[in-house]
C-alpha cells in the first residue's frame, strides 16, 4: 500500500510531498498513518533531517543503516522520522549512513528542486507538520 502524505515546516511556510510505502516496513508505516498528524521539531545532522521523539514506538523492522538519496525513514532507537537528502557525517564514499538502522517507510517525492529550495534551508528546530 502507498499513501502520499505532506510535510510541512511552519516555520518557512514551505513543504513536501512524501509517499508512505509499507513493502519494507509494514508496521511501521501503519504506526505512523495512525497517529496522523505528527507535529515535532525537526533537527539537522549532516544531510539528514531527523524529528524529536515522536509518540510512534516501533520495534526494528528490516532496519538498514544504508539508505538511499530522498529515503523516509523511522528510526527506532530515538523514536524519530528521518529524512535523508544527502551524506550524514558518518557516510562513506557513494554510501548514505544512518547513525544506527532505520525502517524505510517511503521517499520524498521530488517536485521542485526541494534539496535546495526546502531541505537545505531548514534549521534546527524548525517546526513541521506531518500529515
Amino acid at each position: 500500500m502507498k499513501r502520499l502524505i505532506k510535510g510541512v515546516f511552519l516555520d518557512i511556510g514551505r513543504e513536501i510531498s512524501i509517499e508512505l510505502d509499507d513493502s519494507r516496513s509494514p508496521k511501521t508505516v501503519q504506526a505512523i498513518l495512525e497517529n496522523l498528524p505528527i507535529e515535532v521539531k525537526i533537527n539537522r545532522w549532516g544531510d539528514e533531517l531527523y524529528t524529536e521523539r515522536t509518540q510512534i514506538v516501533e520495534r526494528e523492522e528490516d532496519g538498514k543503516r544504508q539508505v538511499n538519496i530522498f529515503d523516509v525513514a523511522y528510526w527506532p532507537e530515538g523514536s524519530a522520522l528521518c529524512l535523508f537528502y544527502g551524506p550524514t557525517p558518518i557516510s562513506e564514499e557513494g554510501k548514505i549512513l544512518a547513525y544506527s538502522p532505520v525502517n524505510i517507510v517511503g521517499r520524498i517525492i521530488p517536485h521542485n528542486n526541494e534539496k535546495e529550495n526546502v531541505l537545505g534551508k531548514i534549521k534546527a528546530s524548525t517546526r513541521v507538520i506531518f500529515k
